[in-house]
């Protein structure tokens, strides 16, 4: 707005010059021409100078076109950023809680392995302690399996000799049967023999 300002009032100064100059001497023309071209001049670099002003402007509202776009992009970006980081908020909240619950299930399956322990250690006194009463047990049963088989050894040799005692006694029966006879016989012939004496 200015450059045109400067320069409508460039053309109204040189309309006067010129008007002037059709008017005055003509070395006052030459004077009158000589300001018009300077006032051309001055003009034209005015010209030049609202081109490159308008230019500039122009390539200012590009960038600024540009740095709206890069800003919007930029906030939607944020705003992405912002529920992104929301969300990596909950995750490293709940990953928070699930550690939390983890560490307390460590801690019990910690305390379940050492009562474990305790009672693989128990269970190992008392393994070894059936090892040793095994032990004592297989120790009385071959001493109990010993004297079994020599009673039954002490048994068979009783049962021999009851055996041959039963033998024997027969026989001294037999014999005493037939002693027995005999002195019957013997007391029937004294019997028959005591009457012919008297």
């Amino acid at each position: 707005m200015k450059g045109k300002g400067s320069a409508g009032w460039m053309v109204v100064v040189s309309g006067f010059l010129l008007l002037g100059g059709c008017i005055g001497t003509g070395s006052h023309k030459a004077a009158l021409n000589s300001q018009a071209q300077q006032i051309e001049a001055s003009l034209d670099a005015t010209k030049n100078e609202r081109d490159l002003l308008q230019q500039d402007v122009k390539n200012l509202t590009q960038e600024l076109k540009k740095t709206d776009s890069a800003l919007a992009d930029a906030r939607q970006t944020n705003a992405k950023l912002q529920g992104q980081l929301e969300d990596l908020t909950k995750s490293r909240d709940a990953l928070s809680a699930k550690v939390e619950d983890l560490g307390a299930a460590r801690t019990d399956l910690q305390k379940r392995m050492d009562e474990l322990t305790t009672l693989r250690d128990q269970l190992q006194t008392m393994v070894n302690g059936l090892a040793d009463t095994r032990g004592s047990l297989e120790r009385q049963i071959a001493a109990l399996t010993k004297a079994r088989d020599a009673a039954r050894a002490d048994a068979a040799g009783a049962q021999a000799k009851i055996s041959q005692l039963n033998e024997k006694v027969k026989t001294q029966t037999q014999q005493m049967i037939e002693l027995q006879a005999q002195m019957a016989a013997i007391r029937s012939v004294l019997q028959q023999v005591q009457p012919k004496q008297e």
